[in-house]
């Protein structure tokens, strides 16, 4: 019988096999594991939070925690992705909300917000207590990962970063191409398997 595995975050670790064909990493774990998948494309820190938060952790015997960008900001329904398939639940991002720009000239007081008042430290403060706070909520044995700069961000016990995975093998399954979700997925079993 398969151990039950817990799967949160952000789009790094969504089921992307909804809005396209071929298999993610987080797919490729189905043959191990029992998987519940909750992580929303483009969602928030705050989102992860009240992802770990909706659900009974004792009840899996494995956690993955994918965290995203401090620079991604809370918000109930995004003012364009909200009926979008994967990316529902998103928050804003700027790079993001400024490629949408020229087709959607109502986000320019966001795009404003953002080159104007957005402070980056401030960001990176309510960031690092959110993942703190996450960290307390979680089991010791947790795998946390991300494909960020993780620079002045708070250090977990059990962390692995892909950006360099990322920077190589970018595509369009879990922001990878097959090599690249490959080199994740082994990863993260031999972790899990530990």
């Amino acid at each position: 019988m398969h151990k039950k595995l817990l799967i949160c975050g952000d789009s790094f670790a969504a089921d992307w096999s909804i809005k396209n064909s071929g298999l993610g990493w987080v797919n490729m774990l189905e043959q191990y594991f029992n998987i519940t998948n909750i992580a929303q494309a483009g969602c928030s820190e705050y989102k992860i939070l009240k992802q770990l938060k909706s659900v009974n952790l004792g009840d899996f015997d494995k956690i993955i925690v994918s965290h995203t960008s401090p620079y991604r900001l809370y918000v109930e329904k995004h003012p364009i992705h909200n009926n979008k398939l994967l990316h529902k639940n998103s928050c804003l991002l700027y790079v993001d909300i400024l490629e949408h720009l020229d087709t959607n000239p109502e986000l320019k007081p966001i795009v404003e917000y953002f080159e104007r008042y957005f402070d980056l430290e401030y960001a990176e403060h309510i960031h690092n207590l959110l993942l703190q706070e996450i960290d307390s909520l979680v089991p010791n044995n947790t795998l946390h990962l991300s494909h960020i700069d993780w620079k002045n961000l708070y250090v977990f016990n059990r962390f692995i970063n892909f950006k360099d995975v990322f920077a190589k093998h970018y595509g369009n399954i879990n922001h990878y191409n097959d090599e690249g979700n490959n080199i994740v997925y082994l990863k993260v079993l031999t972790e899990l398997k530990k």
